[in-house]
């Protein structure tokens, strides 16, 4: 099943997954969400670079996207949610869609109130967190052997899991909150509840990767309200 689309319905979306967010507590700060014809995205710092280099993101690169601004939403523990569509007409051609946990187990009082990194700095003495960050990408164009087009990267920039599908906005978020934050999962059943219901595209698994171990999802179910809502 393809979902036809265009920047206007993934944007709504997206709005709709970071306001209750916000609005629910489960993120600090969101970002407003930034729409063209072509891209769906957080606002940028056209400061300097996105990224440090094209390594496995470290604590450079998260001072740098908290320094920048460069998120969708900062979640009360300093985590950070970045969202970024990609499309051609009705299609979505591309996707970004990373989850970055702070480095630091911070004061997540002091965050209300002090500037983000400033809080981040005082937290080193408590210790770095073993923490990787995850990201799921989607790129049809850039399908190669080892280079699924839709893929989990964690862990180290070589480990690509091969995924069936592009993943809806909402989708995204629930599985960050089960995985992560299983408690404040848990207490908004009704909001995560929907997220089998999201669909943004049609399977794009090759039989070559379904061989693998590999991440796969319902892309058909059907429930009262939109596929792309």
């Amino acid at each position: 099943m393809t979902v036809a689309t265009n920047s206007k319905a993934v944007a709504t979306a997206m709005r709709n997954v970071l306001d209750f967010l916000q609005d629910s507590e489960l993120a600090l700060f969101t970002n407003p969400v930034l729409e063209t014809p072509s891209r769906v995205t957080f606002p940028l710092n056209a400061q300097g670079p996105f990224l440090v280099d094209r390594s496995h993101p470290g604590i450079e690169q998260y001072r740098q996207w908290v320094g920048a601004n460069a998120y969708s939403a900062l979640l009360p523990d300093a985590s950070l949610l970045q969202f970024t569509y990609d499309l051609d007409g009705t299609e979505v051609k591309g996707h970004r869609l990373a989850y970055i946990p702070c480095p630091y187990e911070v004061d997540q009082e002091l965050l209300t109130s002090e500037p983000i990194l400033d809080v981040v700095d005082v937290s080193q003495h408590s210790g770095y967190l073993m923490r990787s960050p995850l990201r799921f990408d989607f790129d049809r164009d850039a399908c190669k052997p080892g280079h699924p087009a839709a893929h989990l990267t964690i862990n180290g920039t070589d480990c690509r899991m091969a995924c069936i599908a592009a993943l809806h906005p909402l989708r995204f978020v629930d599985f960050v909150y089960r995985h992560f934050y299983p408690g404040l999962w848990k207490a908004h059943p009704d909001f995560f509840g929907e997220a089998p219901f999201r669909h943004i595209g049609e399977r794009i698994l090759d039989e070559e990767d379904a061989l693998t171990v590999h991440l796969t999802w319902d892309i058909h179910a059907r429930g009262g309200l939109s596929a792309l809502n």
